[in-house]
């Protein structure tokens, strides 16, 4: 809780820009999942306005796995349409706290979801380097998931960047010719100055060594070449606030 103090100290506008200054920089696209509860119009149209793309975070950041299809069905739909009334054109979906079940594959199906970014990160997903249909109901999904790299920007707060970065690196480096990954930055911790260096080397070398840095769609839709990194991060709090109310 009192990191999160600390990191909300920051505005959430500087941490954004703090983030589109980078991104900018190297021409990469970053894909932010959104909990629609939270949204308000500046944040939606910042960030589309900077070339970014807004995916559904749910209605509320609480785990989905184990509620009744009824009620995770109007989570997600109703962040959809909260969503899109900002003028969002939401193609994807990611569960808070990467929390999933059989009901929440079968929203995103119902609701024709054109991707996840969220579902698997255990060790029998981690070989996979290309976007997967799963199986929902005996039958292959309408949306494809992608393969989300284990380790995510959280390891910040309890290890030196250097080495965080070396993991990310490692595994970037190892990407096969049509390999894809995804990886998990959150903009609250990534856009704060102490790590903005951390940010910057990443996105430097991914694109130094000649990949492209593509939002989820983007991929999808095969407007990008492979091998790819895509950047996602959750926004779940604008405010301490916010984070209070969550808990």
């Amino acid at each position: 809780m009192l990191r999160m103090y600390n990191y909300h100290r920051t505005p959430f506008e500087i941490i954004l820009q703090n983030i589109f200054n980078i991104l900018e920089k190297y021409e990469a696209k970053f894909t932010f999942s959104i909990v629609a509860s939270i949204a308000k119009q500046d944040l939606i149209e910042n960030i589309m306005k900077s070339g970014h793309e807004i995916a559904s975070h749910s209605l509320y950041h609480v785990k989905h796995k184990g509620l009744p299809f009824e009620t995770q069905l109007h989570y997600i739909s109703k962040s959809l349409e909260l969503l899109s009334n900002y003028g969002a054109n939401v193609k994807g979906f990611r569960a808070p706290y990467n929390s999933y079940d059989a009901n929440t594959f079968r929203c995103l199906n119902k609701l024709n979801f054109t991707y996840d970014a969220g579902v698997r990160r255990e060790e029998s997903y981690r070989k996979i380097l290309q976007p997967f249909h799963l199986i929902v109901d005996d039958g292959e999904s309408r949306f494809v998931s992608f393969p989300v790299f284990n380790i995510s920007d959280e390891s910040l707060d309890e290890l030196p960047q250097q080495i965080v970065l070396e993991k990310f690196l490692e595994h970037i480096n190892n990407l096969p010719e049509n390999g894809l990954s995804v990886l998990q930055l959150h903009p609250i911790r990534i856009g704060q100055k102490k790590y903005l260096s951390f940010l910057d080397k990443l996105v430097s070398h991914i694109t130094t060594i000649g990949y492209e840095v593509p939002t989820l769609t983007e991929v999808v839709n095969k407007k990008c070449t492979m091998p790819a990194i895509c950047l996602t991060g959750d926004i779940d709090c604008l405010s301490f606030n916010d984070y209070l109310k969550r808990i």
